[in-house]
């Protein structure tokens, strides 16, 4: 089996949402600032091993920052102590360049759940135009999350052998509640990355991720979805090194 199979080190995901305020700043001007600060993290921060923009496909003015860091916290804070980091922050305050934002989360991996990278395809960590979908999902009870992670291990063995067009098939357990987005510690934050629409397609309608409701049906597992959000990559920084 190919690719970062998420394990029990301490890996932790981050997911920012912002969204730009164009009479501000143009979405592009925001990148071209942004784009300095992930050139320095790709060259400067081995420990940062993804950091990328993508955005909103409903809102053009919303942009996805996805970040995973090799030792969680730690690393988390390597990376704001950077230089390049308050460089950022001085120009966008300088300038004026305003955002808001809309939520974040953060979680670590789950041991041994899905993928976060196909090394065989370097090219899609920066690729233009890379599907990143988010979802969040809500359970009775902790019995119930890990028969539903149980079953969907599998799942995710088959789409990592069948679905060389899914690069990312992953998620973690949120580590707080949030205050801007339906989001409750504990929630499942499942996240996957596709090389295209057509590509999520796939999978969508894959006879066997159709069959997984059954599964889950027979298991008594009925989670509640919380949010679902879709991402289009700028192509700037990366998915994973």
């Amino acid at each position: 089996m190919s690719g970062e199979v998420a394990t029990s080190n301490p890996r932790q995901t981050t997911l920012v949402e912002f969204q730009i305020r164009p009479e501000s700043n143009s979405m592009q001007e925001w990148l071209v600032e942004w784009n300095k600060r992930a050139l320095d993290a790709r060259d400067g921060e081995p420990e940062t091993i993804a950091y990328a923009a993508a955005v909103n496909v409903e809102d053009e003015n919303g942009v996805l920052i996805f970040e995973r860091y090799a030792n969680g916290e730690q690393s988390l804070k390597t990376h704001s102590d950077r230089p390049a980091h308050k460089a950022l922050m001085d120009v966008m305050a300088e300038r004026n360049m305003t955002k808001r934002m809309v939520f974040a989360s953060s979680f670590m991996d789950t041991t041994n759940y899905g993928w976060w990278s196909r090394p065989e395809r370097s090219d899609a960590a920066t690729s233009e135009g890379v599907i990143l979908v988010v979802l969040g999902m809500r359970f009775r009870n902790d019995v119930s999350r890990d028969k539903f992670i149980d079953i969907s291990k599998e799942h995710a063995g088959y789409c990592l052998t069948n679905e060389p067009g899914t690069l990312i098939y992953s998620g973690g357990f949120a580590n707080a509640d949030s205050d801007r987005a339906d989001i409750k510690y504990g929630d499942l934050i499942f996240v996957m990355a596709c090389t295209d629409m057509a590509a999520v397609d796939q999978h969508s309608n894959d006879p066997e991720h159709l069959a997984l409701g059954l599964k889950f049906q027979d298991a008594e597992i009925t989670p509640q979805p919380t949010f679902m959000k879709s991402y289009r990559t700028t192509g700037l920084g990366f998915l994973w090194r």
